[in-house]
């Protein structure tokens, strides 16, 4: 008896919906899971809507989202680069849960903030956030800029939007990864206001 081949179905060239996007959105597939002791560099884009990320008023409405974040306790933004058409953060979370929520409520706050600042409604995050969990010294490296911090204002250079006063201690890098690469060496934690 002959087997019959078809040649209709399975995957082939050219087949699926065609991109909508010059750059393809992170597909929904189930996140690895993450440990406490590496933190992850997440990109999170923001529609041209919303853009330019760099004018004095949505550079302040980012900041105060970044305010917002910190008050979790199992989830923290060491670090928030703010560039033309997206923001770069390094993320401490204690597992991939905390890291979900964590993301979810500083996207709220700051959808929130800068659609106040820009007079706007509606979406200003179009898909889901590309997570890489860093494990390794030279990962950390590469994610972490050295210039970003010494980058000149009033240029098209990316900005740090980095915690400062009382908010300081809460942003502090917890994992020695990041303590490392971000400082040089392992300093103590700066107490927090009022301790």
């Amino acid at each position: 008896m002959t087997t019959r081949r078809t040649t209709w179905g399975g995957a082939r060239e050219g087949a699926g919906r065609p991109r909508s996007r010059a750059i393809a959105s992170e597909p929904h597939k189930v996140r690895p899971a993450l440990a406490a002791r590496h933190p992850v560099h997440v990109i999170t884009r923001v529609l041209p809507a919303a853009q330019p990320l760099r004018r004095r008023d949505t550079y302040r409405a980012i900041r105060r989202a970044l305010e917002t974040s910190l008050a979790r306790s199992d989830f923290r933004i060491v670090r928030l680069t703010v560039h033309a058409a997206r923001l770069e953060l390094l993320v401490e979370a204690d597992d991939k849960v905390a890291l979900a929520r964590g993301m979810q409520g500083f996207q709220v706050a700051a959808a929130r903030r800068l659609n106040t600042a820009l007079r706007r409604r509606g979406t200003v995050f179009p898909d889901r956030y590309r997570a890489a969990i860093l494990a390794t010294r030279s990962a950390v490296r590469a994610a972490v800029s050295p210039r970003i911090s010494s980058a000149p204002r009033n240029t098209s250079a990316p900005r740090a939007a980095t915690a400062t006063g009382p908010l300081f201690a809460a942003a502090w890098p917890l994992t020695w990864l990041l303590r490392t690469a971000l400082h040089g060496r392992i300093r103590p934690r700066p107490r927090r206001a009022g301790r």
